[in-house]
């Protein structure tokens, strides 16, 4: 006789089929666009309707993560070229004021004719510099396409040199917004509330690449004083052991008032992220111990924590760190002159 098979069983069997549903996800931060309409029939059994909503319940997480890839694409494929037309425009209106043929004849005036062929001695540099590449190829072997290289380098400096002057001269403004996405500034804060300019961070306090970025976001936003708002997001990731108790740590230094205390504490001792280091941390600051260790062992901890990592998916965060300027992306640890940029890029489009 057949026997319905247990809940268990059948979850089982649902999980191996792949249809598990998803676990409720934040909401996406770019909105879905075209499409069937939610209540349109996705199939029916037996005249029972399976709505297009219901089949993308289930995967709201991978066509959340598709329209972010899609918009930033976009977005990037736009910057691209509109900085291409600015250029072609500043060389073919340059060419045409000093009375040359084209284009063609600015670019050999300006970066082809100016370059030589670089001397011996400079192409022997580069070589003994790069041996361990060369792929047990002599020098003479190598030659050729040494000075090929040194003299393209060269020349696209001079390119480049060349259409950043015309830039300047003829007053560009690109106008066009970059891709931003709604992001919550929620978490441990730092900096003035309505300062103009926003940066939220995912980031792991294992992660050396994030004690890093920290560092130079840091120094970065120090040079804007009252202009920027720093704003700590969890995004612990699974082979980091430590990741969870240290955020935890932050957070109860947070509750006494003294979280990016803490946070530059962990960021600076990566090496020793245990309970012993914590508390001593603790004691560094001046904190109250009873309500340290009271708070440390409380589990509401990992709900706060799960939630700051589902909102990171949801914008599409798959590693650390990741930052968002006002909303516009950027992710893995930059020189803090990199960070400056962006910081000052958002003050002159604020100044607009």
């Amino acid at each position: 006789m057949f026997r319905s098979p247990t809940a268990a069983a059948l979850a089982c069997l649902i999980s191996f089929a792949g249809l598990s549903p998803s676990l409720a996800a934040p909401e996406c931060p770019v909105p879905a666009r075209g499409g069937p309409a939610a209540d349109s029939a996705a199939a029916t059994i037996g005249g029972q309707k399976i709505t297009v909503a219901e089949v993308d319940a289930r995967i709201a997480g991978e066509l959340c993560k598709a329209r972010v890839e899609l918009a930033q694409k976009e977005a990037e494929l736009r910057q691209q070229s509109t900085e291409q037309l600015i250029a072609e425009k500043l060389l073919e209106a340059e060419a045409k004021a000093r009375g040359l043929a084209g284009v063609e004849a600015l670019i050999a005036a300006e970066v082809v004719e100016p370059v030589s062929a670089p001397p011996d001695a400079e192409l022997k540099a580069f070589y003994e510099a790069n041996k361990a590449r060369m792929g047990g190829a002599s020098y003479d072997d190598m030659a050729p396409r040494i000075a090929e290289h040194l003299t393209g380098e060269a020349r696209q400096a001079r390119f480049e040199a060349l259409v950043t002057g015309l830039r300047a001269r003829s007053g560009v403004k690109l106008t066009l917004e970059p891709f931003r996405m709604k992001v919550e500034a929620k978490g441990p804060a730092k900096g003035p509330a309505d300062a103009p300019v926003t940066i939220v961070s995912f980031a792991d306090y294992e992660c050396p690449y994030c004690a890093k970025a920290a560092a130079s976001v840091a120094e970065a936003a120090a040079k804007f004083p009252g202009k920027v708002r720093l704003v700590f997001r969890d995004f612990p990731l699974d082979f980091h052991a430590n990741a969870v108790p240290a955020a935890i740590a932050a957070r109860c230094a947070g509750a006494q008032g003294k979280y990016y205390a803490m946070h530059d504490l962990l960021f600076a001792d990566q090496q020793s992220l245990d309970p012993a280091t914590f508390k001593a941390h603790a004691a560094t600051l001046k904190l109250d111990a009873a309500k340290f260790d009271a708070c440390f062992a409380d589990p509401a901890h990992m709900a706060a924590i799960n939630a700051d990592h589902e909102a990171g998916k949801a914008l599409g965060v798959e590693g650390t760190p990741a930052f968002f300027f006002n909303g516009i992306p950027l992710s893995g640890a930059q020189p803090a002159a990199a960070y400056e940029a962006l910081i000052q890029a958002e003050l002159d489009r604020a100044r607009k």
